[in-house]
């Protein structure tokens, strides 16, 4: 956590706040919700951006977003979409298989687009809306949840996400039922020069179930725009979520997040993140094992090519006895990209037969490309299993000789060693669609 230090607001934080506000009225947003928003800016002011000198920050310079902060706008949202024929033709494109088929919100810049519940999952009770009409229409189920895992004063990034929000989505499945579709947000930045600022939440009852795929998508530009986004998840006793975060943004695109999940008694998270654009993201991703016999599974991967800039940061925290938590982590890089893999198990003091494995595998295709591995354990407790690893390494040259030997031209046996190498995480990606559009863009990025 960022240490407090007075400081006086920036005019563009002041500018952001006063349109925040001004979203919110408009959005007619809850008055307790309008309240914390106003608490968040406060906070914010008390924080400054962070420095390299802070551990979680040493690896990674979001300098270069800080310059263009002043000179971007959180208040473009553009036009509304009548239908799913409005969306733009990336979306559009990505849901084209199941269209009708699903519950869907989109985010496009600052403001909600769109947003479908399926009348299968209104039947059972679903509820899949924008954020901001959440807190309006849903306070109760928002209340002592919002905010609740994700803290203002997490660092300055978190309180500007919580003073400014707009969009984002909200997901509530009732207690014992099985959503019937998957439901599908997607965030879309039109161009530079904006900011994004969404705030979700994902709430399953008590023996529910669900799959909920966040993509985050935007249009090529020339200059800055920046995604700053928050998460909570809570997974009740004996639900079961697979929670697919995929970020592919046009490499004008400055990407921070923030998700936190919390699991009760067994309950069993699937975790997927996938980073393959943006020029410089920062990801945080926090697993609360908050009830015996809970489950957790993370698995992801990383492709950085040219000079992208990844930086995963995850923390699992076994908190109650009992519990599992699996996490590997993928990268893959060529070209100048580079990757930062933070990693900490926690067990805390009386978790006992704590299970937690977590590894980070990495691929260099090229000299120039870099990436930095660091795991870590904290345990508090004497009885539990726990491990952790990371590998750094090349292509195999004899892998590589025995494709080519049977035919195969360098660049194609490349391709199949790298597909290889990802291919246990995409093997966990519930929908077929999604798992095809990524071996194209791995296969694009290979070349």
């Amino acid at each position: 956590m960022t240490p407090a230090t007075p400081t006086v607001q920036t005019r563009f934080e002041a500018a952001w706040a006063e349109c925040a506000a001004g979203h919110a009225r408009e959005a007619r947003e809850g008055a307790w919700a309008a309240e914390r928003r106003r608490a968040a800016a406060g906070t914010l002011s008390t924080l400054r951006p962070p420095r390299r000198d802070e551990e979680l920050w040493r690896r990674t310079d979001f300098a270069a977003l800080e310059q263009a902060l002043p000179g971007l706008d959180p208040c473009v949202t553009g036009p509304g979409a009548r239908n799913v024929d409005d969306l733009p033709a990336a979306v559009i494109e990505r849901i084209a298989a199941e269209a009708g088929n699903l519950a869907l919100v989109v985010q496009r810049d600052g403001g909600t687009m769109f947003e479908q519940t399926h009348p299968a999952l209104a039947r059972q009770g679903v509820t899949v809306c924008s954020f901001d009409r959440a807190t309006r229409e849903h306070e109760a189920l928002l209340a002592g949840r919002y905010g609740s895992l994700l803290h203002d004063d997490y660092d300055w990034y978190a309180a500007l996400n919580a003073a400014i929000h707009s969009g984002g989505a909200f997901v509530h499945v009732p207690r014992g039922v099985r959503a019937a579709l998957p439901i599908r947000l997607f965030h879309w930045l039109s161009g530079a020069g904006v900011v994004s600022a969404p705030r979700s939440l994902v709430i399953l009852e008590e023996g529910a179930e669900a799959t909920v795929i966040d993509e985050q998508l935007s249009e090529p530009a020339e200059g800055a725009a920046f995604h700053c986004g928050g998460t909570e998840v809570f997974v009740g006793a004996g639900a079961k979520l697979t929670f697919a975060s995929l970020q592919d943004w046009s490499r004008n695109v400055f990407h921070y997040s923030n998700a936190r999940a919390d699991l009760a008694r067994d309950a069993e998270l699937q975790w997927i993140q996938v980073m393959v654009g943006g020029r410089a993201t920062k990801a945080n991703a926090w697993f609360n094992l908050n009830g015996p016999g809970a489950r957790a599974y993370v698995h992801g991967f990383m492709f950085g090519d040219q000079r992208q800039h990844f930086h995963l940061h995850t923390l699992q925290r076994h908190l109650q006895p009992n519990c599992t938590s699996d996490l590997l982590i993928k990268g893959c890089l060529k070209d100048k990209a580079r990757s930062v893999y933070q990693g900490l198990i926690q067990v805390a003091e009386g978790a006992q037969k704590t299970d937690a494995y977590q590894a980070n595998r990495n691929l260099l295709l090229s000299d120039q490309a870099r990436a930095d591995s660091i795991p870590g354990l904290e345990i508090l407790a004497n009885d539990v299993r726990c491990t952790h690893g990371a590998t750094i390494g090349y292509v195999e040259p004899e892998h590589l000789y025995y494709l080519m030997a049977r035919g195969l031209p360098r660049i194609e046996a490349q391709r199949l060693i790298v597909e290889a190498f990802f291919e246990p995480v995409l093997d966990r990606i519930p929908l077929e669609a999604v798992r095809d559009r990524l071996r194209d863009e791995i296969a694009r990025k290979i070349g």
